[in-house]
């Protein structure tokens, strides 16, 4: 910090060079993201909202409201009438909520989690903050979780049990009415982490893979309205069966308006809730239809060009996912980025990753294929 202050214009100024360091969704340019340009309506509702406190929302009860609105539209969208949460910042600390809920809800002494070999890196640090040791579940040949062997590792230890409905490599769906059953028949906590798969799997337009409340084994549920929800990051949500569940993780709060906190985050916008609750109520069902739609047409029009150029996909893309191989893969990642494609590369599976959002459209992928044909 200087001792003396720069006029406004200057600072501006600095900030409008400095922002051109940063990408650009519009480019379509940016192929690696599962995060995507906010719909309009999010960031004209985020400005007007943001000094607002989540943390606090006695002071701020409009945004609180906002908040709850935006719960009970997921909830219902995930089939749980009496499902409870909050919006928080993000995946990261919607998986850290649950698991907290499923070890204080255990009481054991030495508690375990079973994780998908695909499950987020997120986990491993949510493992070591929560002290759980992460028993890993192999992956069967469509790179999801091999379901028996989740109930052959379920020990005395175990505290809950983790799938992913769209994971963040390939976006593959485990088998999550699997993993209920056998969580039912175990008596076994089971968290989903559909951060990037829960606004998109209920607008498929068919082959909808079971992943939500419906299933009775299912207590958490982990959806972000900053992925394919179009909303201002940071907006991450987690969601429990019942109300009872959220008693695991509160936290008194003596000074504060409300009596408790139920979010590891103190301090949460409010302007994230009301960009969330602007976007739910412009597109509603139909309008988030025709967004994943045109995002899986797309997604099958890269499918088909890759396959035309003779570039093998990993797996047939399940959500808007798509991964796929080279002769040598690595170096052809090197190229495209030369070419200012951001695209990432997976050593696990030696593949190149591609997520089609909805910044990413039709005139994006025939460049796309057209430079990779070069």
């Amino acid at each position: 910090m200087q001792l003396k202050g720069s006029s406004r214009k200057a600072v501006l100024s600095e900030l409008k060079k400095i922002r051109e360091l940063d990408q650009r969704y519009d480019d379509g340019k940016i192929l690696c993201s599962m995060c995507t340009k906010p719909h309009p309506i999010a960031k004209k509702a985020y400005r007007m909202f943001f000094e607002s406190n989540l943390g606090d929302s006695g002071l701020f009860s409009g945004s609180a409201q906002l908040e709850k609105e935006v719960m009970q539209d997921l909830a219902v969208l995930l089939q749980g009438k009496n499902a409870a949460g909050f919006l928080v910042s993000g995946g990261t600390e919607a998986n850290l909520l649950a698991l907290l809920a499923a070890r204080n809800i255990a009481e054991i002494a030495q508690p375990e989690v079973i994780l998908p070999e695909s499950a987020h890196f997120s986990f491993k640090k949510i493992c070591n903050l929560l002290c759980l040791k992460p028993v890993y579940a192999r992956l069967d040949s469509s790179f999801r979780v091999d379901s028996s062997e989740v109930e052959n590792l379920i020990s005395n230890n175990t505290v809950a049990i983790v799938g992913t409905a769209g994971t963040a490599e390939l976006g593959a769906v485990d088998p999550i009415d699997e993993l209920s059953k056998i969580a039912k028949r175990k008596g076994v906590y089971l968290h989903v982490d559909a951060a990037f798969g829960g606004l998109v799997i209920p607008f498929l337009p068919k082959d909808k893979p079971p992943f939500d409340f419906n299933l009775e084994g299912v207590q958490s549920i982990t959806v972000d309205p900053h992925k394919m929800g179009m909303a201002a990051i940071a907006a991450g949500g987690i969601l429990f069966k019942d109300a009872k569940r959220l008693n695991y993780i509160k936290t008194e709060t003596p000074y504060l308006t409300d009596k408790f906190q139920y979010t590891f985050v103190g301090t949460r916008t409010g302007a994230a809730a009301a960009s969330a609750w602007a976007v739910f109520n412009v597109l509603g069902v139909e309008g988030f239809q025709k967004v994943v739609g045109d995002c899986i047409k797309n997604t099958k029009l890269l499918a088909d060009g890759l396959k035309k150029a003779g570039l093998p996909l990993v797996v047939e893309p399940t959500l808007n996912v798509v991964a796929f191989r080279d002769r040598e893969t690595k170096g052809l990642a090197e190229k495209l980025r030369g070419r200012g494609w951001f695209i990432s590369y997976v050593p696990h599976y030696d593949c190149i990753r591609i997520v089609v959002m909805p910044h990413v459209k039709k005139r994006h992928i025939m460049d796309f294929l057209s430079d990779l044909e070069r």
